[in-house]
């Protein structure tokens, strides 16, 4: 979503959600940093899709870069976060 983590100010550069197979642009951001092929969902797609397949969500999992000098970490910005749902 932000442009590099390491630079000030740090700025929205994608859009949400984040799809390489349908935004050439993305996905050669992605192959020139070697970061594998990575994908955003919508709450609605994460939390939404889960309700309505029958699971029950049981805890969830905020957690952070561990890059150093990370802006996202320096204003808290989680850019993971995990649930547990049982069926």
């Amino acid at each position: 979503m932000f442009n590099e983590f390491e630079k000030e100010p740090l700025t929205v550069e994608n859009v949400l959600p984040f799809n390489p197979l349908k935004n050439p642009a993305q996905m050669a951001i992605l192959e020139k940093d070697d970061g594998g092929v990575q994908f955003s969902h919508t709450f609605d797609e994460q939390i939404g899709g889960q309700l309505k397949a029958g699971f029950v969500i049981t805890a969830v999992y905020e957690d952070y870069n561990n890059v150093e000098n990370c802006l996202t970490v320096k204003y808290n910005i989680p850019v993971f976060w995990a649930t547990r749902a049982v069926k």
